[in-house]
Parts: C-alpha cells; structure tokens; sequence
C-alpha cells in the first residue's frame, strides 16, 4: 500500500484521556495586505494516536534526533513557540 506524502513546516499537539493528536499543519506566506509577512495554515493532517503509541513515538524520535545529530551536527531551534496558558487539555503548538 503507497501512502500519500505530506510536507508539514509546524504542528499541534492536543491530548486528551485516552489519545493524544498531532495536527500537522502545512502554511504558505500571506502575500498581500496589512499581515504579509505573516503565513496561515492551509492544510492539516491530523493524526490520533493512543498514549502508549505517543510515548513510543517521543522515544523513536528522540533516538532518531540524537542519530542525526551525531551525523551531520545540532539541529539549532528559533524561539518560534507560542507561551499557551496550562489548561487540563494541551495545547502546545509548533509553528
């Protein structure tokens, strides 16, 4: 079975009791207007998980970061996240 690529360049991440959903989010520059230097979303892929497959995800990608890495040198972060009041529900977003 072939599945369907999809380029993400941010995410969201929303959990609840039983699952956990990663919102991932493709966006293209807005080009015109008072916001141009801004980009909107435009596609989503939401993907639920269970928690025990969202811990097995974190450790896969933890190890696989740490691989890549050693590899080709530190992945180097911009402080793009946005500060979310804490609620009972996440909502961390990556964008």
């Amino acid at each position: 079975m072939k599945g369907k690529s999809f380029y993400s360049d941010g995410m969201a991440l929303v959990f609840r009791n039983k699952e956990f959903v990663l919102d991932f989010r493709k966006s293209v520059p807005l080009l015109e207007g008072p916001d141009a230097d801004k980009k909107v979303s435009v596609e989503h892929q939401p993907i639920i998980v269970s928690p025990e497959t969202a811990k097995r995800f974190k450790n896969l990608l933890e190890k696989n970061i740490q691989r890549y890495e050693e590899k080709y040198g530190e992945i180097e972060l911009e402080n793009r996240e946005k500060e979310e009041p804490e609620s009972e529900e996440s909502h961390d977003y990556i964008a």
